[in-house]
């Protein structure tokens, strides 16, 4: 225990004598200072007994301000020596002592001063060796508990002895990891008032709630970024233990996390194998089964895709800018710094082994994809994966494929969420799959290449004269070929929708009389243009 002042008291060694009430008798002594100084206030830091022997302190007046700068320097007491300067303690230097609720110290003659101190300094160092032996004492639980085969909860159930507290781990997204006890209702209560810590899971690492109302919530990171916190009511007597205690959560959620990039891999090798069918259904299911998943059941899709390197916020005005851009983007591959990215990402709340129905994630092709049964909460986990992407980058999307049964309901799936991309930046719903763009999802047919192929004749008259042949061509086509219906919608002349038409055919050496050409200039523009709607709805 910490030395104070009645400890000094009780010591037959010293013969101590208190000269004042006991009021501050059991305030600590974190050490000793001499001094005959009038005013040795800036040489004091808090909690020192102040030996003096009165030598400047010769009336009254002088007596009274030397207590009074000592008591405003935040010392724990006065030990008044005497016999030198003073037969007795001054009765000025006792009666302001006393006003200041500061204790005052007789020390004898017979008693030297080195003998306070260094009884003093024993005890500190007596002290500082226990607190270290019993910090050590509680690391070594703490990793004993971490390595014992029960993890996190092991290590909170150590953690809340020493605290005196309820303490739980919870994650980024508020899904509580572990605690001690199992239900703190208290705490979770407590939590649940104070919101949830997305300030800091975005990048901030306080350590308490803001204003300071709540437990504490102490951010735990994993490769760089906070990935969960360490909660409790009150750090207690173990205050010291805290840092090494997040550390230690910090290595087995780090050892989850490679435990879930691993599983990822082995899950995006079955669904690429899928998606691509160069793999039996037969063969397919039981990989499936492998990893808990029901291959006969309904499931639905969720893609998310991080924007492509060097993609700007606005999409390319010629057909060669798009399919540049397209190419790298419309089977997810943003480059290898996006696979760094999504590798790193944390888990989502669905993922964790206790949750009711756990989702599979996976990294294919730079798509970060998760399988969710039908009765997983899809509008809550396309949000949490939307709002997870958007932390590595604001342009990210995401896509929601429709439920359907088996593996062939799974790739089926895959191509809605994937022509839900397109979109844009955000979370877009997929629409049922037509052929064409059943063709445009297919990573292994040189559509983009084509489509600036086909298109190049316009998108060059279109640069050179500042024209609209593009623009007119993707109407009139969406239009079911309606003269009027372009006219009305570019603001233009019939016969100027016509001369454009006249030229595109020209240009391309294509017929938009042959139903043919028309299709294929139609698949070249959405293999193009992917983020386009249709410029006019078709006609009744």
């Amino acid at each position: 225990m910490p030395v104070t002042l009645r400890d000094l008291l009780r010591e037959e060694g010293l013969g101590l004598r208190l000269c004042t009430g006991t009021a501050g008798l059991d305030r600590v002594v974190r050490w000793v200072a001499v001094t005959e100084l009038a005013d040795p206030t800036e040489w004091l830091t808090g909690g020192e007994l102040l030996l003096t022997t009165g030598l400047r302190q010769r009336g009254a007046a002088a007596q009274t301000a030397f207590v009074q700068r000592v008591a405003a320097a935040g010392a724990s007491g006065i030990g008044f020596g005497t016999g030198l300067s003073h037969p007795a303690v001054p009765r000025a230097t006792v009666a302001e002592a006393e006003r200041q609720g500061l204790a005052v110290l007789e020390v004898p003659y017979e008693t030297p001063f080195i003998a306070v101190n260094r009884l003093v300094a024993e005890r500190i160092t007596a002290e500082d060796h226990s607190a270290q032996r019993r910090l050590v004492d509680q690391h070594d639980l703490l990793v004993q508990a971490l390595l014992g085969g029960e993890g996190l909860t092991a290590l909170l159930r150590v953690l809340r002895r020493a605290t005196g507290s309820e303490v739980a781990v919870v994650d980024r997204h508020g899904v509580v990891l572990a605690a001690s006890p199992e239900r703190s209702e208290a705490l979770f209560a407590e939590l649940r008032a104070a919101g949830r810590p997305e300030h800091l899971a975005a990048g901030r690492t306080g350590a308490e709630v803001p204003g300071g109302a709540g437990p504490l919530r102490l951010p735990v990171q994993v490769d760089g970024a906070v990935a969960a916190f360490l909660c409790l009511r009150s750090a207690g007597p173990a205050a010291d233990v805290l840092p090494y205690a997040v550390r230690l959560v910090g290595l087995e959620l780090a050892r989850r996390q490679a435990h879930l990039a691993g599983r990822r891999e082995l899950v995006g090798q079955v669904v690429e194998d899928i998606v691509r069918d160069v793999i039996a259904p037969a063969t397919a299911e039981r990989r499936l089964a492998a990893f808990g998943l029901d291959p006969r059941a309904a499931h639905r899709v969720v893609l998310g895709r991080l924007a492509p390197e060097g993609a700007g916020s606005g999409s390319g005005s010629g057909a060669g800018a798009g399919a540049q851009a397209d190419g790298r983007a419309a089977d997810g591959r943003g480059g290898p710094e996006a696979d760094r990215r999504l590798a790193r990402l944390p888990w989502l709340p669905a993922e964790h082994p206790d949750s009711a129905e756990p989702v599979l994630t996976a990294v294919v092709n730079r798509y970060l994809v998760a399988v969710l049964p039908r009765s997983a909460p899809v509008d809550d986990l396309a949000r949490c994966l939307g709002t997870a992407l958007s932390g590595l980058d604001t342009r990210a999307a995401v896509g929601v494929g429709g439920c359907y049964r088996g593996v062939d309901g799974l790739r089926w799936s895959w191509f809605e969420a994937q022509a839900a991309l397109a979109k844009g930046p955000g979370v877009h719903g997929g629409d049922p799959l037509n052929l064409p763009r059943l063709l445009l999802s297919s990573p292994d047919l040189p559509l983009k290449q084509l489509a600036a192929e086909v298109l190049r004749p316009l998108t060059r008259f279109d640069e050179a004269n500042r024209a609209d042949l593009v623009t007119t061509l993707h109407a009139y086509l969406a239009a079911d070929c309606s003269v009027q219906a372009v006219a009305d919608r570019l603001y233009v002349h019939r016969n100027t929708v016509r001369y454009r038409l006249d030229r595109i055919e020209r240009l391309t050496g294509r017929s938009l009389a042959s139903m043919q050409d028309r299709f294929q200039l139609w698949l070249a523009l959405l293999a193009a243009y992917p983020e386009r709607q249709p410029a006019v709805q078709p006609q009744d």
